[in-house]
């Protein structure tokens, strides 16, 4: 049961905050759950669209969703249906980027494979009818060490995951990830690909994220499109609230605790996903120095989720941070975020420690702040930045 917003002050002082200015975002959604038990869920600001933000109001939450489909792979390796250092060429010949038998489903989830180019927007830029062709022509850069070098992939490897999921279980990919993921863990507002009927019945709450990167925002009207809504897409074309994203890793936590769920793979598998692959290495696209799972990213901490998580949290963000979700196992937590304004890596990376560290200190899991002198001048500094942004 929702403790309510008097339980978490000073996280809701800071959506206040953060939609009251309308620097870096118009709306906001944040759903927290301890020990599998929803204790805040709340909605601030407005949903992109002039209405009232709302804790059913969903939204495309873009890289955020890409653990649904690492979950779907999890299971298929818990079975022994996938191996995860199988060389791909196996499964898929026709794909020119793994058909020299090099790179590994682990290589994939872990960023590890050169699947980093072609980006998103390149990919974007090709018809839908012809997108697979297109991947399946792309080379590994010649100068990338797999297994070795990190590179994040916003699209690619995800195109390359969904081929195997249907290679492995002969079933189309969205019809996969809904019964095998989406469904059994009762996430009613989570989709990778909606059907028609699904569309017209979610579009009166369906809210738009807006581009903040400029003096004006611009709302990214494509969100709320038949084409985008219905299109498969698990790399980043994912549609949710905070509150399913936040059962999402609620879910994975009870696992991991020795829930036994069915629904989901084996403790073991689990935390195989959700642990580090490797060192911290610099990824090249990320532009930072960090850790990955498979499918995951680890040690929030060197994904600039501040000094409050522990190494041991795993997660996801989306869209330069716009929304995210993770895990904390020590404390059974589980938070989902997901704001609406869409800005520089920069304004997000600033965002997000702070509404972490808002939440961690209303949960009792930090120490207050210490009293300080209030600070002259300090809002009127974060508005010159916003215009500076906004002019460069």
């Amino acid at each position: 049961m929702s403790l309510g917003v008097e339980a978490f002050p000073e996280t809701t002082a800071r959506l206040a905050a953060e939609v009251d200015e309308q620097l870096f975002t118009k709306g906001a959604q944040v759903a927290i759950e301890v020990g599998g038990e929803l204790v805040y869920s709340h909605a601030a600001g407005d949903d992109g669209r002039g209405q009232p933000m709302t804790e059913a109001s969903v939204f495309r939450v873009y890289c955020t969703m890409k653990p649904i489909a690492a979950i779907a792979v999890a299971a298929l390796v818990d079975t022994g249906e996938l191996d995860l250092d199988e060389p791909l060429a196996v499964r898929l010949p026709h794909v020119r980027s793994v058909a020299d038998g090099a790179v590994t489903m682990r290589h994939v989830l872990s960023h590890a494979a050169g699947l980093h180019l072609p980006s998103a927007v390149d990919v974007e830029l090709v018809p839908p009818d012809r997108r697979a062709a297109f991947l399946a022509q792309a080379e590994r850069p010649a100068r990338f060490a797999v297994g070795t070098d990190v590179a994040y992939s916003e699209r690619f490897a995800w195109h390359v995951v969904g081929l195997v999921l249907e290679q492995a279980t002969g079933e189309p990919l969205g019809d996969h990830l809904r019964r095998q993921v989406i469904e059994p863990l009762g996430l009613a507002d989570t989709w990778i690909g909606m059907t028609d009927a699904e569309y017209d019945a979610v579009l009166p709450r369906l809210g738009l994220n807006h581009d903040m990167r400029q003096m004006q925002s611009f709302p990214l009207l494509l969100e709320r499109g038949r084409r985008w809504c219905t299109e498969v897409n698990a790399a980043h074309g994912g549609y949710s609230t905070a509150h399913d994203l936040a059962r999402f890793y609620a879910a994975l936590l009870a696992q991991l605790g020795g829930a036994e769920d069915p629904a989901l793979p084996s403790a073991e598998t689990l935390r195989t996903f959700t642990s580090p692959v490797g060192p911290a290495a610099l990824d090249r696209i990320l532009d930072r120095v960090c850790t990955h799972g498979l499918g995951f990213m680890t040690d929030l901490a060197g994904h600039a989720y501040g000094p409050s998580v522990s190494p041991e949290s795993f997660g996801h963000s989306g869209n330069v941070g716009s929304s995210f979700a993770f895990a904390e196992p020590a404390h059974e937590l589980a938070v989902a975020v997901v704001f609406n304004g869409i800005v520089d890596p920069e304004s997000a990376f600033l965002r997000r420690p702070v509404i972490v560290r808002a939440i961690y200190r209303d949960l009792g899991l930090l120490d207050p702040p210490a009293p300080a002198e209030p600070q002259q001048g300090e809002r009127g500094r974060r508005f010159r930045f916003g215009r500076n942004r906004s002019t460069s």
